[in-house]
Formats: structure tokens, C-alpha cells, sequence
């Protein structure tokens, strides 16, 4: 009997999650860890796609109109939907740990 085989995945380095070209941002951009998401099966929050595929690409959420905050395709729900376990905000509330209130996550703009 053999064992199974494990394929081991690089994430990414830590980065910065910004508005896409197009939207205007109105927080600050947010830190990202993917060493602290480790354990996240990559395909929870790249469900579409290649994991290295950013969430703004086309097809995915694309949409960057600011009163777009509903849609599949709004990027700003991509994030923000309280109710899906897709997005950050949704899988912390179901996990009950890591930020959920938008200073823990958006970093008051210098100068504010």
C-alpha cells in the first residue's frame, strides 16, 4: 500500500490587497498574510481560477463601481460579505477569530 501523495504549494509572500484600477479607494489598503492562512485550503478564497489569480481579474470580481457592493461580481463584496465564508470578513465572523470591524483590517490613512 502506497502513501498518498502530498503536493506542496507555495503561497505567496505576504502582500497588500488594494482597490483595483479604476475604484477609488476610501480605506487604506490592507496587509495580507498568506503564512497566516496557511491551513486555508487556497481554492476557499480562490474559487475561481488559478490561486495566483487576483480577485480583481476579468471574469472574477471585476466590478469596481463604487455602489456595486452586492453583486457576485463586485469587488468590494469579494471582501466584505458578511454572510459568505468566501469572503474575509464572512470567514472570520464563522471562525470567530481574526479582524471583522474595518480599522482592524484598514489602517487609518496618515494625515486623517
Amino acid at each position: 500500500m502506497g502513501l498518498p501523495v502530498v503536493q506542496a504549494v507555495d503561497a505567496p509572500a505576504d502582500g497588500i490587497v488594494k482597490a483595483p484600477e479604476g475604484m477609488t479607494a476610501t480605506q487604506a489598503p490592507v496587509k495580507f498574510s498568506h503564512k497566516g492562512h496557511a491551513k486555508v485550503d487556497c481554492k476557499v478564497c480562490h474559487h475561481k481560477g488559478e490561486a495566483s489569480q487576483k480577485c480583481a481579474s476579468a471574469g472574477c470580481h471585476d466590478s469596481t463601481d463604487p455602489k456595486d457592493k452586492t453583486s457576485d461580481k463586485s469587488f468590494y463584496r469579494a471582501f466584505h460579505d458578511m454572510k459568505s465564508e468566501k469572503s474575509c470578513v464572512g470567514c472570520h465572523k464563522k471562525e470567530a477569530k481574526g479582524p471583522t470591524k474595518c480599522p482592524e483590517c484598514h489602517p487609518k490613512k496618515e494625515g486623517a
